[in-house]
């Protein structure tokens, strides 16, 4: 999960760079689907969901310190089907998210 660097001029450049870190690649226009904010005693927690198409991937452009680190599991990229059943197998979190994308997988294309 990634957040705003003070060097990124928003939201949308926040996500560019970190797909760029997490899977050296570089993403098409960027559409917000879906925001999440989570209340808590001193932070808010507000997670942005996007949908883009992935232009290009080189997995030797990856650079985020997380890859190294064993303790963080596999960072592999994995390319799955957009659909209902694929999107419940993967078991996706937050529970909010895996229940938006199985609603909508159909009317992106899927």
């Amino acid at each position: 999960m990634g957040g705003v660097e003070p060097d990124d001029a928003d939201l949308e450049a926040a996500l560019r760079r970190e797909v760029m870190e997490e899977i050296g690649a570089t993403i098409g226009p960027a559409t917000e689907f879906l925001t999440l904010t989570e209340p808590g005693e001193k932070v808010t927690l507000v997670q942005h969901f996007f949908r883009a198409d992935v232009l290009d991937m080189d997995q030797n452009r990856r650079s985020d310190p997380e890859l190294d680190d064993p303790d963080t599991g596999d960072f592999s990229p994995v390319r799955v089907e957009l659909d209902a059943s694929t999107l419940t197998a993967l078991e996706l979190q937050p529970p909010e998210l895996a229940s938006y994308l199985r609603e909508h997988a159909k009317n992106w294309g899927a």
